[in-house]
């Protein structure tokens, strides 16, 4: 069976909603091209992050193919997808709906909604990649293939939920497929490649998409990670690689191997990931930057200890102040994430994450408005007015909040000594990938 995998483009964002939809490798479509390789089957992949494939290529690859996989989120948006799903709807209308299959967050929360508005015939909740085979294996018949939703005779049926796979029983992501060229971050650099050491997180803070992922986390075996990393560092020329974990850190002893194995392979590259301030210390991030990373993503969220309990990030001020501090000592970059429109979250919340966010002087600082997810506990206290609300409008006005994180963006980054700091490091063409970057931040 030739089965089309597509990872689409969107349009623009209105304020407030904004995603950065970077040119990154869709590791879970490259996990499910391989997946389906191993069972006969042809998968045909089109990136339309990439520069060059359009909605007439898309519409022509769909004609010819026997299963369409049309995913509205890749695995580096599985939790903060893009709101505005009338992108996604648009070019789903334009495939054949008979063949389409609809994947990532937003037909997880709400696959009715999904189905009906994309005239898709299958939407899979959850991760992608063992449904899509089974799928592909029945012939595109979703009768009795857990994990999938679909209309049958006018109505909608909801088979049981899949229990995720185990990493270990999915194969190495299919790199052949995509050119590394294509693929960079700006705050790391180019020939990029996504690569994960687990799924899942175990915290439960309130504002946190975890449809995707399940229940707990599942780790991957280090000699896969590391097989994985001789592939795509190796063979395929990455130079830079973003292990794209919920959290990288959480179990120190693993990472430790990990990092003494990298340090063994003296592969030529530098890495990055996202990962909590109380999962780290001194120790462990001397010998993450012995082993190559060279930045570090902290989701921080605010500058009040009153909203950290609220939202139950099970984390303090000073954890963050100590990591941060830890990481700009051994010369690691950091990247600390903020959110606006917390619940019970006030202007003076917002001035003390803008204080913070100064007293930190992380490497690079984002703001962002809170989106109340369906399905997270935020979800619940936004009610059923919109599909995808854009945040908590019984409490915020969302205009105001973009307000406030473009003045948040302005007073981090137009600093005089932040900008000269900045423009001290790294070749002209990352500086200006950079100013492009918080270009985009503040305008």
């Amino acid at each position: 069976m030739k089965v089309l995998l597509i990872n689409p483009a969107w349009g623009a964002s209105r304020p407030g909603t904004r995603r950065y939809h970077r040119a990154w490798p869709p590791l879970d479509l490259l996990v499910a091209a391989s997946l389906l390789r191993s069972q006969g089957h042809e998968p045909i992949l089109l990136d339309a992050r990439v520069a060059g494939i359009g909605v007439e290529k898309i519409r022509t690859e769909a004609d010819r193919a026997d299963l369409v996989l049309l995913q509205s989120t890749p695995i580096d948006r599985w939790q903060c997808p893009d709101l505005d799903w009338e992108a996604l709807r648009d070019l789903a209308l334009k495939l054949p709906g008979e063949k389409t299959v609809l994947a990532g967050a937003h037909g997880t929360v709400r696959p009715e909604f999904m189905l009906s508005k994309t005239r898709a015939a299958t939407v899979i909740r959850g991760e992608p990649e063992a449904a899509l085979a089974e799928l592909a294996q029945s012939g595109g018949d979703p009768h009795n293939i857990p994990g999938l939703s679909y209309f049958d005779a006018g109505r909608v049926v909801h088979e049981p939920d899949r229990t995720p796979a185990g990493l270990d029983a999915l194969p190495p992501p299919a790199y052949d497929l995509v050119d590394l060229d294509s693929y960079s971050y700006e705050l790391l650099g180019p020939r990029l490649a996504l690569l994960e050491t687990s799924r899942g997180c175990p915290f439960s803070c309130d504002f946190c998409l975890k449809a995707m992922y399940g229940r707990g986390v599942r780790r991957k075996p280090l000699d896969m990670v590391l097989a994985e990393v001789e592939e795509v560092v190796g063979r395929r020329g990455a130079r830079n690689v973003y292990f794209i974990d919920l959290e990288f850190t959480l179990r120190r002893d693993y990472i430790r191997s990990l990092c003494l194995e990298l340090m063994r392979l003296n592969l030529d590259f530098r890495w990055c990931c996202q990962t909590r301030a109380d999962t780290v210390d001194r120790y462990l991030l001397e010998l993450m930057k012995a082993a190559g990373c060279e930045l570090i993503h902290f989701g921080v969220e605010t500058g009040s200890s009153r909203l950290l309990d609220t939202i139950h990030k099970r984390e303090s001020l000073g954890q963050v102040r100590d990591a941060v501090s830890w990481c700009r000592r051994l010369g690691l970059a950091t990247a600390c994430f903020f959110l606006f429109g917390l619940p019970g979250e006030t202007g003076a919340d917002r001035n003390a994450a803008i204080r913070l966010a100064r007293e930190l002087n992380p490497t690079f600082c984002s703001f962002h408005v809170a989106a109340p997810y369906p399905g997270t506990k935020m979800g619940q206290l936004a009610g059923d007015k919109e599909p995808f609300p854009a945040c908590l409008d019984r409490e915020h006005d969302l205009v105001n909040l973009a307000r406030q994180t473009r003045r948040a963006f302005m007073a981090f980054y137009l600093r005089p000594g932040y900008i000269r700091a900045r423009l001290r490091e790294g070749a002209w063409p990352d500086k200006l990938s950079r100013l492009k970057l918080f270009w985009e931040f503040i305008r």
